[in-house]
């Protein structure tokens, strides 16, 4: 009996150990691989111009329409960019909007043969067209009202519009 009983458990182990190693035992398949290529392109956080507020250039309300000439009534532009730490320091800043029917390269206002130069200091920076600069050293704008050569103006409100990007390069 006592045989008998041992040959039991040696009959029950067997098993066990045949079931478990059938649960190890993995068919051979065929392989392949490919190599993947992952490209990523890391950019700075975005530095914010004017604190996301309207960038507003008053001329007043005494423009005199007899005096426009490129150099009268010069405003500058009063903006500011934050940028944050690590940011790259070499940028561009370009003013986009439409040109003026006269000339493609200064804002057109609702007031037709009328329009917005924009200057970098002293020279026209032409509208939708990019400025490199270094920052922190922003670029001196300013916005100056030009009219078409020849033309009479006549009085009213004006406006124009445009868009000020600051990009890292």
């Amino acid at each position: 009996m006592a045989i008998e009983t041992s040959h039991r458990y040696m009959r029950r182990a067997l098993c066990v150990v045949l079931v478990a190693l059938g649960a190890n035992v993995q068919p051979v398949m065929a392989s392949s691989s490919s190599t993947i290529n992952v490209t990523v392109i890391l950019t700075a956080p975005p530095c914010t111009v004017n604190n996301n507020s309207i960038v507003v250039v008053d001329f007043g309300s005494d423009v005199q329409t007899t005096l426009v000439d490129g150099s009268y009534k010069i405003m500058q532009v009063p903006y500011t960019l934050q940028c944050p730490a690590g940011a790259p320091r070499t940028m561009n800043i370009r003013i986009d909007g439409t040109g003026a029917a006269f000339d493609r390269n200064v804002l057109g206002t609702n007031i037709s043969n009328f329009g917005i130069a924009i200057l970098n200091g002293g020279t026209r920076l032409p509208i939708n067209s990019s400025k490199d600069f270094t920052y922190p050293n922003l670029p001196q704008l300013y916005a100056v009202p030009v009219k078409r050569t020849g033309a009479t103006l006549s009085g009213g409100v004006f406006s124009a519009v445009a868009t000020m990007r600051v990009e890292y390069q």
